[in-house]
């Protein structure tokens, strides 16, 4: 039997897509998910008996999302490897062209079970702002192998660092083209980075999955929104194909910054619907065009 509290996640950069790291950090998460699963297919052979032939693998996929809560600097290096791009003057830019993977490895410490997943892409991220509570994290992998050991690949790793969360409470002004508008309260942003990747599978005995090619760069998100003359004017933006820039900051208790801006969104929403009693509000969709979407993190400035 295995504790929920004896689990580990580590990871660390890899040399070369594939190979495994050999400097590691600890991940400090609320869910792990990456997994590898066996796909099988049923075979047809016809025998002397009424009785089925039984399954085969036939390939293996490796996929799944590690949940984390959201704080300053913890994550910078894993970011780098979702924009495909390195972080420059302290802004990170989204879509680029540097491909950065990862090894994984996830320890079961009281049983001496590591689970280690090579050649690992991030093909999505997602920040999530809630009304209320923490704000998360979620890096949706893809990776390329997987392979258990009893003693782990990942000795040395560096703690899990402490930093203070970032909560509802430290979101900023959500600015429209530039602008703080009047009445238009956003009670909930999410924004999801998605590379769109696909895996190129080629015969090769074990080693099925030859490549992971990331394909067009999608950034596409929701804010829920106070109903006012100004949530107005911009619902009618979606009929005329009229695209806002949507930039936003969080800011830790320490002073720490990072303010995510996307230049070019183009917009959806329907109409509040509520009762009597209600508040109303809408439920924006937007979706990245042309231009593409930064982080630029502001580290507080010491006192003399």
């Amino acid at each position: 039997m295995s504790s929920g509290a004896k689990q580990i996640t580590r990871y660390g950069i890899e040399t070369a897509v594939g190979t495994i790291a050999t400097t590691w950090k600890t991940l400090a998460n609320k869910s792990n998910g990456l997994d590898a699963k066996a796909n099988t297919t049923e075979s047809q052979t016809i025998k002397d008996s009424r009785i089925a032939a039984g399954t085969l693998v036939t390939g293996i996929d490796v996929a799944g999302d590690i949940e984390t809560e959201f704080a300053y600097g913890i994550q910078d290096d894993l970011l780098e490897a979702v924009a495909f791009n390195a972080w420059t003057a302290n802004k990170l830019t989204f879509g680029g062209t540097t491909r950065k993977t990862i090894s994984v490895e996830r320890g079961f410490t009281d049983i001496d079970n590591y689970q280690v997943f090579t050649g690992c892409h991030l093909n999505q991220w997602t920040l999530s702002i809630p009304d209320s509570g923490i704000v998360t994290s979620k890096f949706s992998i893809m990776g390329m192998k997987r392979t258990a050991y009893e003693v782990s690949k990942a000795s040395g790793a560096t703690p899990a660092i402490d930093s203070p969360l970032f909560t509802a409470q430290s979101a900023g002004d959500i600015l429209i083209d530039g602008v703080k508008k009047a009445g238009m309260c956003v009670t909930q942003l999410d924004l999801t980075i998605d590379n769109s990747m696909q895996v190129q599978k080629c015969l090769n005995f074990e080693d099925s999955i030859g490549a992971i090619l990331e394909t067009i760069m999608k950034g596409t998100g929701n804010a829920t929104i106070a109903w006012s003359k100004n949530t107005a004017e911009m619902y009618e933006k979606q009929f005329l194909n009229e695209p806002v820039e949507i930039s936003y900051t969080l800011k830790d208790s320490l002073g720490n910054k990072y303010i995510l801006d996307l230049p070019k969104v183009l917009l959806s929403a329907p109409l509040p619907s509520g009762s009597a009693g209600d508040i109303l509000t809408t439920q924006f969709s937007f979706a990245v065009a042309d231009v593409a979407p930064t982080i630029t993190r502001v580290p507080v400035v010491a006192g003399p």
